[in-house]
This record gives structure tokens, sequence and C-alpha cells, in this order.
């Protein structure tokens, strides 16, 4: 019993370095289970971790990118994730969560894979949070997160690479200050069955984001509702809208927006299928790229739609599980003073390996006001 004991101590010491080493969890890997019945407190602890090397390749046709770091190949969002929860009772379970990016080109000094002129650091804090979790009570988050816009409209979308540009968490400033992606300092609520949740999310202030140009941006407070419906075994809605306070500050003047966003999405997974398609509109969300000053910074008004559709199938061979081939595509058209407009259409497959390799091939059709090339994509997955 002292030698399990102390083993169950060394990983939870180990869980906690990995804390605050990465921030991370949501795990794939239990190092610690909950013992039935507790009798000491490390065995009301259950810790978790998991992570995912995302080696990427990225080539714009015409060779208008000949000699980039995307060229070269770079990091495609690696992360690490640590989960700690503490069971109090039955009920009641005490959450933390944690999620490192890391730019891992960067982190080694690969200087030809990497963005040089970016001041971002090799790491960043994806999410971490804290709250708690019960069935009669709902569940109660603090931290940087998950917005509930994404967690109900754009993650039915997320499922490809080279995709969000016409969700509302991919074409704001900053999805993790506009709140709209991974809000910082953020407060969210969920309750409901495995059929029907409904989530509603605060905004804190937060501070300043320096944009382009001689431009800050400056959220004061925001609030969203959203719901998660369940219609049938195969087929699930989600809606929500949000609300956010901010302004622009620039050049001695200053401009303050209500930002607005509503938004649906739907989801079939009906067989070997994934059919999804999510569209939102945004009022004074979308940055004009022709603005003029201060007070059209943004588009008053936008709207944006995606959509994917993916057949899964099944190999179950000695190295390979699956080979899912897709066809996807966004549009997002700014309305108004703005009027411009950007187009993909994607054609990709999925290939998925045993023991967590994964591998994404996606060829880009563009059309937009920009004149942005067709490209190709490349990527390496490892989870774990």
């Amino acid at each position: 019993m002292n030698i399990a004991r102390g083993r169950r101590a060394l990983l939870v010491a180990t869980g906690g370095l990995l804390l605050l080493s990465a921030g991370a969890v949501r795990a794939e890997v239990t190092l610690l289970s909950p013992a039935e019945p507790p009798r000491t407190v490390l065995d009301r602890v259950e810790v978790k971790v998991g992570g995912s090397i995302r080696p990427q390749y990225f080539n714009e046709m015409g060779g208008s990118d000949n000699g980039s770091y995307k060229h070269r190949g770079y990091d495609g969002g690696t992360r690490f994730r640590l989960h700690v929860n503490y069971h109090v009772n039955d009920d009641l379970t005490l959450l933390s969560y944690g999620e490192l990016g890391v730019d891992m080109a960067k982190a080694m000094g690969w200087h030809d894979h990497y963005d040089q002129e970016s001041a971002d650091s090799a790491t960043n804090r994806r999410q971490v949070y804290f709250g708690f979790e019960s069935d009669r009570y709902g569940r109660l988050t603090a931290g940087k997160q998950n917005s509930v816009y994404y967690d109900t409209v754009g993650v039915s979308t997320d499922v490809w690479d080279y995709n969000q540009f016409a969700q509302a968490p991919g074409v704001g400033v900053n999805g993790s200050y506009d709140g709209s992606y991974r809000a910082r300092k953020s407060l969210r609520y969920s309750n409901g069955t495995e059929d029907f949740t409904v989530f509603a999310g605060w905004l804190f202030p937060d501070d300043e984001l320096h944009l382009d140009g001689p431009y800050d941006y400056r959220r004061r407070s925001g609030g969203s509702l959203g719901f998660r419906w369940r219609l049938t075994d195969d087929l699930t809605l989600g809606a929500a809208y949000a609300n956010t306070s901010s302004e622009i500050k620039g050049s001695g003047n200053q401009q303050s927006f209500r930002q607005q966003l509503t938004g649906s999405s739907l989801t079939w997974t009906g067989g070997n299928w994934y059919l999804a398609a999510g569209a939102g509109y945004y009022t004074n969300f979308v940055p004009d790229p022709a603005a003029n000053g201060l007070e059209d910074y943004f588009a008053s008004d936008a709207y944006g739609v995606e959509y994917i559709a993916r057949y899964s199938f099944r190999i179950d061979h000695d190295w390979v599980q699956s080979i899912k081939p897709f066809v996807a595509g966004d549009r997002l058209k700014r309305l108004g003073s703005a009027d411009s407009q950007t187009n993909h259409q994607v054609l990709g497959v999925t290939t998925q390996f045993n023991h967590g390799f994964r591998l994404d091939l996606e060829r880009i059709f563009a059309n937009t006001s920009d004149s942005e090339p067709d490209s190709v994509l490349a990527r390496l997955r490892y989870d774990f």
C-alpha cells in the first residue's frame, strides 16, 4: 500500500511539473485514476496528459512563396495538454486544464523554418482554466478557454487544416482577445443533458492588443448565449449569439464598437459520413482591408459560410486505420462599403495510421478580392 501511494504521489508531482512547464490538459493518456473507495486525498485525483506534434508544409502556386519558411516546412500547431481533476464526491469534480502551444522550429532555433519577423514567443498558452463540474449544477470554468460561439458553431467545421477563413473564430482581429475563439479572461457556464445543452459566457475587460499600423484594440466586456441540440442520433444543431463592447485607439483618436455575432451549425454523422455546415452574420467584427480611419476599421456587416463533406474508408490494416477523402469550402463576404470577398474550395484526404500518426493532404483553390493564389498543404501529426 505504501508503494502504491508513493507511486501516486510521484505521478501527481510529475503532473504538477507538467502543468507549470506546459500549462496543459485534456489528455489521451491517464496517469492517475481515482480509487474506489477513496481513502486518502490522492485517491480522489485524476491526471491525464496528451499532445499533438504537427510539422507542416505549405506551398503557394506560381512560386510566390519560394524561399519562405512555410515553403521550407514549419510547425503547424504543436501543443501539449494536462488535465488534473479532483473528485470531491460522486457529483462534484474540481477541474483544471492547461494547453501549451509550442513552435518547435523557433524553440529549436531552426531559423529558416519560422517567421523571424514575428515577435511572438516560441510558446503560448492556448488554454488555461479552472472550475467545477456537477451533474446537478452544471459546469462553470474561468480563464482562457474555448468560447461559447466556437463550441456550438465553429467547432463543427474545424476538422480540416486550411479552414476558419469564414467562421467568426478566424476572421476577427484576434480570437483570443475579441472572445470568439480561445477567449482570454472569460467565464463560461453550461448545463443540460446528452440531447440538449445550454451555454452562457462572459468576457471581462482585457489588455490592449496592438494591430497593424497605429491602432490598438481593447475589449471592455462581452456576453454570449448558445445551445447544442441533438435532434437525432446522427444530427446535431448548434447556435450562438455574442455581443462584445470594444474600442480601437490610434493617432490620438478613439472609436467604440458594439461587435455582434449570430451563427448556427448543423452536423450529420450517419454511417461513415461526416457532413457539417456553419454560417454566421457579423456586425462590426471583420476588419476591412481598405478601411479609411477608425470609424471604418471594421466592415459594418459581413457573413461567412463553411462546409465539409467527408467519407471514411475503414482499412484496419496493420499500419493504416482509415482513409478519409473530403471536399470542403468557405465564403466570407464583407458588405457595404467594404465590398470584398474570399472563397476557398478544398480537396483533401486524411490518412490515419496506427500508433497516433496521421497525414493530411489538401489542395486549396482560392477566389478572393486580393487575388490569393491557389496552394497545397501537407501536415504530419503525431497525437498522444
